[in-house]
Order: C-alpha cells, then structure tokens, then sequence
C-alpha cells in the first residue's frame, strides 16, 4: 500500500497554495483568519465550482470572499433544512406511535410480529435496550426506577431518542398496513413513496447535522415521485433530476404543506435564494420553471 506523506500547511502556506491555483485574495488578513477558524480541507469542497474543470485551476477574476459567500449560503440552507426536517420527524413518529398504540398497546414494538419478516427485529432491540440504558431523559430514568415490566419504557418515550433513520425503518417494516396506508393517505401519497423519502430525508438530515456540504452536491438516494395523478404535486416532475437537493426539497415542502401549513420553510428557502441570485440552482436540480410550480407559490 502507498505512504500517506503530505506536509501539513501553515496558514501562510494555505493562502500560498490557494494563490498559486488562480484564486485572488484581496484581504489576506480576513482570508488567514477564516482559514483558522474552517480548515482549508472544508473550504476546498466548495471551491470546485469555481474551478476549470480540465486544469483544476480557479477561473479569472473568482476571489477568496466568493468561496466564503457559498459556504454561508451552504450553512444558512442547512439551518432552513434542519429545521423543515425535524418537523417532518416528529410528526412521523407521532403518527407512527399513536397510531400503532391505540390498536396494539403503549409497547407494540417490543413484539417482533408487529414488524414484516424483512425487519431486521434483533439488532433493532439491541439499539433500543442500549439507547434506554444511556438516556439521561428523566421520564426514562423514571421508568426505569419505578417499572420493571415490560423491562422497556412506552412508545412515546422510545420515540423522543431514537433518529429518524431508525424512525424510517421502522415505518417500512410496519405488519400493520392500514395503519401505514392512513398516514400516507394523509400525506396524500402511496405507502411506497412515503418510504422512499423518508430514507432519502433521513440521509439530508445526517449531512446537516454533520456539517457535510449539500451546495452543489448530489444525493446517493433517489427520490421516487408518484405516478397517478391523484397523488402528483408538482407539474414537470418528469423533469426533474431525481437525486438532485432539489428532488429532495421538494418532497419536504409537500410534506411541511400538510404538517404546518403555515411554516416559514419555503418563504424561508425563497429569502435565501432570491439574495444568491448568482448561484448555479440549475445545477442544484433546480428546473427551468421551478417559480411557476403550484408548491412553490
């Protein structure tokens, strides 16, 4: 195997390497001070845009505040995104622990023929026991002292902490469907797509929480949109790029527009891109007439 062997750079030799690369650096003070503070190995993950794609040098005339301006756009849609998202997870988790408890009682999950065969049941109650086990969630800590059957807490505690990734696979191993089947009907969806974007939301969640860069990025899973009529939201969705952020966005908006019809969510991501009107939305998936969409008005 090959030696890892790169030097590490001072802040000095990181402006140098920057320079040397075709990108202008008007205030080197201001540019040493941001450099100290977000590492040049993230800074250099928004610099591809701004890049000749056969010399891997920076176009003319693209300076150091221009690198800075999309990584703060990047933040800002993450902040709007963070937000939107943790809507969406705790009314799926509502739903999904009121509904299953009414019909099968406050500890459903512990039962592994509440799930389809496909669950993986084992490995999914050794992450609740171990979950239990470290909260410091004082209504967990209360069951604990004074209960010791079931050995685990109700629903509606399990939901406050467990993520929204086990949240989604647990909603796509339900045994019950009409119990899937009513809150896709909420949604106006099929069970299947519900699914589907859940995963795919799940996966944006995890990019934001961990500060990965979604600008200008493409997303490993791929959003599936609804075929019949009765359930289509958006008019070219055939005309979408379905692993785009945009895809994405989409879904969120139509979920958010039956959660909180009065959510700031898109008002919101509109403010944000109408003061970047410079930015590449066409590469983020964006279609040519997304503002005329029904959903976007």
């Amino acid at each position: 195997m090959n030696c890892f062997n790169t030097p590490t750079l001072t802040i000095e030799e990181q402006l140098q390497l920057l320079r040397e690369k075709g990108l202008n650096i008007i205030a080197e003070s201001n540019s040493a001070h941001w450099l100290s503070h977000v590492s040049y190995f993230r800074l250099k993950h928004y610099t591809n845009k701004f890049k000749d794609a056969q010399t891997r040098k920076f176009v003319s005339n693209v300076n150091f505040d221009q690198v800075i301006g999309l990584f703060l756009f990047d933040r800002n849609l993450k902040f709007i995104l963070f937000d939107a998202i943790e809507t969406i997870e705790v009314s799926i988790k509502t739903l999904v622990s009121n509904s299953m408890a009414h019909k099968l009682g406050a500890h459903w999950y512990i039962d592994r023929n509440n799930f389809l065969p496909t669950f993986d049941f084992d490995n999914f109650l050794t992450y609740i026991e171990a979950e239990v086990k470290d909260s410091d969630e004082a209504p967990i800590k209360h069951y604990r002292h004074f209960y010791d059957t079931p050995p685990l807490p109700p629903c509606w505690m399990i939901m406050e902490i467990i993520s929204f990734g086990r949240i989604s696979r647990m909603f796509e191993h339900l045994g019950e469907r009409d119990i899937k089947l009513k809150i896709c009907s909420d949604f106006n969806l099929p069970d299947t797509i519900l699914n589907n974007w859940l995963h795919c939301i799940s996966q944006l969640r995890n990019r934001c929480a961990h500060h990965s860069r979604i600008v200008y990025r493409s997303m490993a899973k791929t959003i599936t949109f609804p075929s019949r009529k009765k359930h289509r939201f958006i008019r070219d969705m055939e005309g979408i790029d379905v692993n785009s952020l945009y895809a994405t966005i989409c879904c969120m908006l139509h979920l958010i527009s039956k959660i909180q019809p009065d959510s700031k969510f898109k008002s919101n991501l509109l403010s944000l891109i109408d003061n970047n009107p410079h930015l590449d939305y066409e590469y983020m998936g964006f279609t040519e007439d997304w503002r005329r969409e029904t959903i976007w008005q």
